[in-house]
């Protein structure tokens, strides 16, 4: 039996939504066009307004896609490190800092920009904020920081640390002295890590002893 219209508009819709979060991703919402998102989803650009009033509306959507998405891995990426015995928060935290490729770049970098410039009632601030107030209180339920204020306190200051440190070094092309930020935030953050990590950071300071550090 054939899929009905309603369902095929259905999935034309999350075709939409999964490509556009993913060049959104990787070029920034501002880059990227209407006329690009539904060509990469193989479909007419005037199909576009069948689906979505305005490309505000499909940002929004693509915005709470990428939220939902970043939870989900975080859950697996902890219930794999709680099977082998390891820290999750610091498993958390050096999945999240480690190189990913261009689409799939954290959604809290990604429209920031974006949602910080829009109207206090616009619908991507509105996607933006609920994203990340999901996306922290996921963090503390899988860390297991505890109820206490101190404890959410503490929980803040990882979550600010790391999501900080990936806004500060995604630009840097690798400069030396930048990307040090998320060796420190994983040195400090991943116990289960601290001698690796204590290690890559002492070679590092090494080799930049041996030339000058180049500044940008």
């Amino acid at each position: 039996m054939g899929r009905s219209s309603r369902q095929q508009a259905e999935e034309n819709r999350e075709r939409i939504v999964k490509v556009a979060s993913g060049l959104f991703a990787a070029n920034g919402v501002g880059a990227v066009g209407i006329a690009d998102v539904m060509k990469a989803a193989g479909m007419t650009q005037g199909g576009f307004y069948k689906h979505f009033e305005s490309k505000d509306a499909l940002a929004a959507e693509a915005c709470s896609f990428a939220f939902a998405g970043a939870a989900r891995m975080w859950r697996q990426v902890a219930e794999t490190a709680q099977h082998a015995g390891r820290d999750a928060a610091g498993a958390i935290v050096t999945y999240y800092l480690d190189p990913k490729p261009p689409e799939m770049t954290c959604p809290m970098v990604t429209y920031a920009p974006d949602a910080a410039s829009a109207p206090g009632e616009h619908p991507l601030n509105a996607a933006y904020s609920a994203g990340v107030r999901d996306l922290f209180d996921t963090f503390c339920e899988l860390s297991g920081p505890g109820s206490s204020d101190a404890s959410r306190d503490h929980a803040r200051m990882q979550f600010a640390a790391m999501v900080g440190s990936n806004m500060l070094t995604r630009p840097s092309r690798g400069a030396g002295w930048l990307t040090r930020f998320r060796q420190s935030i994983k040195t400090n953050l991943n116990p289960g890590g601290q001698v690796k990590a204590d290690r890559n950071t002492a070679r590092t300071v090494d080799r930049a002893r041996q030339k000058p550090e180049r500044r940008s």
